[in-house]
Formats: structure tokens, sequence, C-alpha cells
């Protein structure tokens, strides 16, 4: 999605908490938070560092489902800083799920 709740703008019409609430609206959510109980803005753990820069931190990469999946998540990762700063400005989120 490459947004997050902290940029909303309440005269905005389609911002980043208006599009999770329609989607929860459906049944889908998203993994990160329901996995880490976390609130949507306030995430402890980034996926993305502007320019590659480990100062500029930001959490702006979702994985989203239904709940059918949320609820067999068993396992959810976001890659190492050390490891995907030399590759990509976005760390990789994984997710396993029971079968």
């Amino acid at each position: 999605m490459n947004s997050n709740a902290i940029w909303d703008k309440r005269d905005r019409w389609w911002n980043h908490s208006g599009v999770v609430n329609e989607l929860k609206g459906i049944g889908i959510e998203s993994f990160y938070h329901k996995f880490t109980n976390e609130e949507q803005g306030k995430e402890s753990q980034p996926t993305f560092f502007l320019h590659r820069k480990p100062e500029k931190p930001y959490h702006i990469d979702y994985v989203f489902g239904s709940k059918e999946f949320s609820s067999k998540l068993k396992k959810l990762e976001i890659g190492k800083m050390e490891k995907w700063l030399e590759i990509s400005d976005h760390l990789p989120m994984t997710c396993e799920f029971e079968s």
C-alpha cells in the first residue's frame, strides 16, 4: 500500500484508515496488526527505510487477507534491515500458516 495512518488527513476522501476500514467491512484484515496486536499508525517494526537510511523508518507494507487465513496465522516475520537494505528500501514480510 505504501501508506500509513500517520499520513491520514481528515479532509482527504480515500486515506489509509479509510481503506483499512473498507477492507475490514468485507472481512479482510492486516495480518501484521492481527499478529502483533498493534494499532494502525503505531507499528513498532518498520518495513521501509526512506533512501535506505536506517534513521528514516516507516511501516508501509502489509499482507491483508480474510479471517479464514488470519485465524491460521502461525508466524509473521519482517526481514532484517542489515540484510535487506543492500537490495531494497523495503523489507520483506513473510507469513506462515497452519495447514
